[in-house]
């Protein structure tokens, strides 16, 4: 397995960021279940329009032997208590650990972070089991558990 190197997002990659990112969410989409309408989501994908110009926010990307393969936004707060907003991974190369050495990266590049949060919806059990089991987060909230778009809230305290 080739290494991930993981580089900033500028001008001028931005574009092609932006399309791999709207891909990978839109093919995460097919995961909802047969019976749930997914239409009305389309809105609800994330976006990373205006990212370039948001100080508090760290967006990167992910290249495996020179080609783009994902990437990241972070928030890497002061108390070292930090947030991975968005992770996404090129279509073309899920479920074949790309996310994960991502992570790992991520987690090195990072070494005084004493916890890392981040969010996913139950209903997308791969990304909870990714979260949970191949990353080593736990499931410590879960938001609007009532509401038809509850989310679960991940953490993952770091060893010093």
């Amino acid at each position: 397995m080739s290494e991930i190197t993981i580089v900033p997002m500028n001008a001028d990659n931005f574009d092609a960021a932006k399309k791999m990112m709207e891909r990978s969410f839109a093919t995460t989409l097919e995961d909802f279940p047969k019976n749930r309408d997914t239409k009305d989501h389309d809105h609800d994908l994330p976006s990373i329009d205006g990212i370039l110009e948001k100080p508090e926010e760290t967006p990167l990307l992910f290249y495996q032997e020179g080609k783009m393969v994902g990437g990241a936004v972070l928030i890497l707060n002061s108390d070292n208590n930090n947030i991975l907003s968005l992770l996404f991974v090129d279509p073309t190369c899920f479920d074949k650990g790309i996310g994960y050495r991502a992570w790992r990266e991520i987690e090195t590049r990072y070494p005084r972070t004493k916890t890392w949060t981040t969010e996913t919806p139950p209903i997308l059990m791969k990304n909870v089991t990714f979260y949970v089991n191949k990353c080593g987060f736990h499931i410590i909230n879960v938001k609007d558990p009532k509401s038809d778009d509850p989310m679960y809230v991940f953490q993952k305290i770091m060893k010093q």
